[in-house]
């Protein structure tokens, strides 16, 4: 997408479709029909994985090669679970429990697949495979796509004389399927209403159409004959109704002299053999529809009974021709001529005769009238769709975290930081990682990292994205226009660890800002935080404590602040530090190296036989530092450390009072286990404002104390008081306040929030 384009609903989302039936090759309505919705979704953004349970009669011996790899090629994933029970058995009893043809080894693969993906949309096609539904988390928007409405249908096909075949249950088993998704899709508004009774979840009607693509019809018969085309699968339903019509049909024709030959395409022909009429012709199976649809001068749909949509219909509809159809097999698709509601077999035997004894005119009439019920058919499909959109979009659970992209370099201290929090929310919600700022480069020579995080986005500015966006693609990267992205994905909160113009200028009333200016500060020192509140819901500044820096961050954003650690868990922040074989006792001075107090400490500190060094938010070199003490940026310091080229510190003092960037330095040192001698309130762990207060100096007296103390008596009292924040630390809790604030709005039972 370039900046240029609109925002895709979709951009950016991850869409799992369960079906039986393969979208390759498109030659049977169901096809068709799974291959649009996918496809529409795909051209919307979003990355597809379909997910083929192969219960199809050609695929039981032999997986066919042309339409796997057509399937491949198609959609960003493709997976085959292979069948372990037999298929499309008869029932048990006198209807299919709705979970009779469901095999264990679905629930196997989606339980593994649930575990590594997070996905947006879940689509199960057919009702007895709506149990893969359960499988899906909280976060993950659910919809069945019905088909055909089987509970009913044994009674349908036994009035029309038929055994009843393939899947049939009741409305109380039908009802069980409904009820485990959050959006149903029925094929046609008839079966939505009859399935909306069953269902506490919304019911859309979702017809399928094929894009309009007028065929060049056939030229007029040398001998006038009116050639009408009739084409269907093999089922006994298909069989029955062209049968019932042809024998009302015949005596009407042979009445009427009329100069008219019907002819039967597809693999219906095979049960339609022993028929024998001057006005019947069988074709037999046909490679490519749209040859027999060129050599017919208008198609008739003679379905009088049957279940769910005439995709025949649609299909002809599509291709433009003149078609005339009863009205029932015109249910879902809207009517724009008398000839698309006849009533009867008799009536369209009659409109068959007025036709063939009618000037040319009327066929092309009939042709525009076919085009229109297109596009009105193709308006209520893409309402339908919208709607869908907003109930997913509504439902959405997506957290989008904006990062550096050494977020996704292996190792680093702002991947370690990222993996920590993705690892705690995953289960809560579907991660898109969105790198607003560094390099592609940065992801492309770390791929295992795009693989772990899976949903990553790279903003289009960056300075290498462009040139280098097939490669990103190519490792399953998404490439966007970060405004447009995030206009289209709805994130219900957006964690910014880095910044972009775009977080500044975007309009999200229902999404959640979470800033974090001690990331901020690490990605980039000299960054100036600019995001306003009345941009968003709500704005929440988020940082380990309430320094004076950060409340004017807070009051400049209109903000809410929360007190929360970077970090989610210790134990997720892992790494193999370095030993330390330098034999004396370091001592880190976290705070500004022209500083006076920090200089005087490191004068203390060097007193007292230590060796003392300086940790400022940026490379600072100062002669009032002292002489020879050493200052390091903290971003190179803390990537020192995660990288195993440095020893944590034996202590260190807080000279920051909270200032962001450093704020983080101290919760790390914490985390790593030092002691720490805090020189203000701010900054402190609650739990260590305990009596007698160890470890804290409010004057250079007290701290020359602190230091004489630790070099010359073992500091294991201390230590052990210590212990109390160190403890609050690795159990989080700052945390869970800070997503108990996000989730307000969305009234989540997650357990995670509560």
């Amino acid at each position: 997408m370039n900046s240029a384009e609109p925002a895709k609903i979709w951009a950016g989302a991850r869409v799992a479709v369960l079906s039986p039936t393969p979208t390759h090759p498109q030659d049977f309505g169901n096809r068709k029909r799974i291959f649009r919705i996918c496809s529409r979704y795909a051209q919307e953004g979003a990355r597809i994985t379909f997910i083929h349970y192969p219960a199809e009669l050609e695929w039981r011996e032999q997986i066919p090669f042309r339409a796997d790899r057509a399937m491949s090629e198609a959609w960003a994933q493709y997976h085959i679970v292979p069948p372990t029970r037999l298929l499309h058995e008869n029932p048990a009893g006198n209807y299919h429990s709705i979970d009779e043809w469901w095999d264990v080894a679905i629930g196997q693969f989606l339980t593994w697949l649930f575990s590594v993906e997070s996905f947006d949309i879940f689509i199960v096609n057919y009702s007895w495979l709506s149990k893969a539904l359960e499988f899906a988390p909280a976060s993950t928007f659910k919809i069945l796509d019905t088909h055909d409405k089987f509970s009913g249908r044994r009674e349908m096909l036994e009035s029309l004389g038929l055994h009843p075949e393939f899947f049939y249950t009741t409305e109380a088993q039908e009802k069980i399927a409904l009820g485990r998704a959050d959006l149903v899709w029925a094929i046609k508004r008839e079966e939505a209403a009859q399935l909306q009774e069953l269902s506490q979840s919304p019911v859309l009607a979702l017809p399928h159409l094929d894009p309009f693509c007028a065929l060049k019809r056939a030229e007029p018969d040398a001998e006038g004959v009116l050639r009408v085309g009739v084409i269907g699968a093999r089922n006994n339903v298909n069989r029955m109704n062209i049968v019932a019509f042809l024998e009302e049909a015949e005596p009407i024709f042979r009445d009427a002299f009329a100069p008219v030959k019907v002819v039967v395409a597809g693999s219906v022909c095979d049960l339609l053999e022993d028929i024998e009429s001057p006005f019947v012709e069988l074709l037999g199976s046909v490679e490519k529809v749209e040859d027999f649809y060129r050599v017919v001068d208008c198609v008739a749909v003679p379905m009088l009974r049957s279940t769910g949509l005439k995709i025949k219909t649609g299909e002809a509809l599509s291709l433009g021709l003149p078609v005339i159809s009863l009205a029932h097999a015109f249910e879902g698709y809207e009517p724009a001529s008398p000839l698309h509601g006849l009533t009867d077999f008799a009536a369209m035997a009659r409109a068959i005769v007025d036709l063939a004894f009618a000037p040319r005119s009327a066929l092309d009439a009939l042709a525009v009238a076919s085009a229109q019920a297109h596009r009105k058919t193709a308006s209520s499909i893409a309402k339908a769709y919208r709607r869908s959109d907003a109930l997913a979009l509504e439902n959405r659970r997506l957290i989008v975290m904006a990062v550096d992209s050494r977020a996704l370099v292996s190792g680093s201290v702002f991947n370690l930081v990222l993996k920590s929090v993705h690892e705690a929310l995953r289960e809560s919600a579907a991660i898109a990682i969105l790198v607003v700022r560094g390099r592609a480069a940065d992801i492309l020579a770390n791929t295992e990292a795009a693989d772990r995080f899976r949903r990553v986005i790279v903003a289009d500015d960056l300075p290498d994205a462009h040139e280098r966006r097939a490669e990103l693609s190519a490792i399953g990267v998404d490439t966007f226009n970060v405004a447009h992205y995030l206009a289209g994905a709805h994130p219900a909160v957006l964690v910014v660890d880095a910044l972009h113009p775009a977080l500044a200028a975007a309009e999200l009333p229902d999404s959640i800002a979470v800033i974090r200016p001690e990331m901020i500060a690490l990605s980039d020192p000299r960054a100036v935080l600019d995001i306003a509140a009345h941009r968003y819901g709500r704005v929440l500044l988020s940082a380990p404590v309430l320094s004076e820096r950060t409340a004017a961050l807070v009051a400049a954003a209109g903000a809410e602040f929360v007190a929360s650690p970077v970090i989610w868990r210790s134990s997720a922040f892992k790494f193999r530090g370095a030993a330390d074989h330098s034999g004396g006792t370091s001592i880190a001075l976290l705070g500004s190296g022209a500083s006076p107090s920090v200089a005087a400490a490191a004068d203390m500190a060097r007193a007292w036989g230590m060796k003392p060094f300086i940790i400022s938010p940026a490379m600072e070199m100062s002669d009032d530092a002292g002489a020879g003490t050493p200052c390091f940026a903290l971003g190179d310091y803390l990537a020192a450390i995660v990288a195993g080229e440095r020893p944590p510190p034996d202590f260190a003092v807080d000279f920051s009072a909270g200032e962001p960037g450093l704020a983080f330095g101290r919760e790390l040192l914490d985390r790593l286990h030092v002691p720490v001698i805090s020189t203000s309130a701010v900054g402190i762990h609650p739990s260590i404002l305990m009596e007698n207060r160890p470890f804290h100096a409010s004057t250079l007296g007290e701290l020359w104390k602190i230091l004489r103390s630790l070099a010359l008596e073992p500091p294991g009292p201390q230590i052990t008081a210590l212990k109390h924040a160190w403890y609050d630390l690795d159990t989080d809790r700052g945390w869970l306040q800070l997503w108990r604030n996000c989730m307000k709005s969305s009234e989540t039972d997650d357990p995670q929030f509560a």
